[in-house]
């Protein structure tokens, strides 16, 4: 009876020590192998621009035959008989954001999640190429990769606000280097000429001198 109660415990242990080292169906080696497959996983992307719209063009680099993904933001899935060596190019994005999720591909546990990636592409400034910012480039309201949700004509008033504000520093700037180019002349004079300044402050105060001598002596 004892033999038995130890089989019976023995088999349950064995059990145990199996599912231990599996999960979902995957060894846990072949888990974190696959891990490591998708840490590696390289993801950039470049735009480009047609008829006036913004669209994003994403490289995802290092995949192999066992995952695959879903891109939840167009709701599609990808394999390893979808790229080129690896390299799966994903065109025409017109979404600002969705996440990669990475699953095996290996027949034991097929299906099982591994790990995902979140995407974000930048906010593309609708009014950017508008003339009204040909000149003021660097304000913020004209940048190319911006989040402006102004309505066209407020957009313009706050431009036209913030040019306004720079020509009153332009003319403030101005009336100060006028002020200060004056006083530099002057004082530039006074150092190149100051002797002669020097020379006439002497003789007029010798003739005042001189002129208030014969006075008294006419006094006397």
């Amino acid at each position: 009876m004892k033999k038995i109660i130890i089989v019976v415990i023995m088999f349950f242990l064995g059990l145990s020590y199996a599912k231990a080292l599996t999960y979902g169906g995957c060894e846990y080696s072949q888990i974190s192998r696959l891990k490591s497959i998708v840490s590696n996983i390289n993801i950039s992307y470049d735009y480009h621009e047609t008829n006036g719209e913004i669209y994003f063009d994403v490289t995802i680099n290092n995949l192999t035959d066992d995952i695959y993904l879903y891109d939840s933001g167009l709701n599609t899935y990808y394999y390893f008989s979808d790229t080129n060596n690896g390299e799966l190019v994903i065109r025409n994005y017109s979404i600002n954001s969705g996440t990669y999720k990475f699953y095996s591909n290996l027949s034991d546990c097929n299906g099982l999640s591994i790990g995902s990636k979140y995407y974000k592409f930048p906010v593309y400034n609708q009014y950017f190429n508008d003339p009204i910012c040909d000149d003021i480039r660097g304000y913020g309201l004209c940048q190319k990769w911006i989040d402006n949700s102004y309505t066209y004509d407020r957009f313009k008033t706050l431009v036209l606000q913030y040019k306004s504000s720079l020509n009153k520093k332009d003319e403030t700037k101005n009336e100060i280097e006028y002020e200060t180019g004056f006083i530099d002349l002057l004082t530039k004079i006074y150092t190149k000429y100051y002797y002669i300044f020097l020379i006439a402050i002497i003789a007029i105060c010798g003739l005042i001198m001189y002129v208030s001598n014969k006075r008294n002596s006419f006094k006397l």
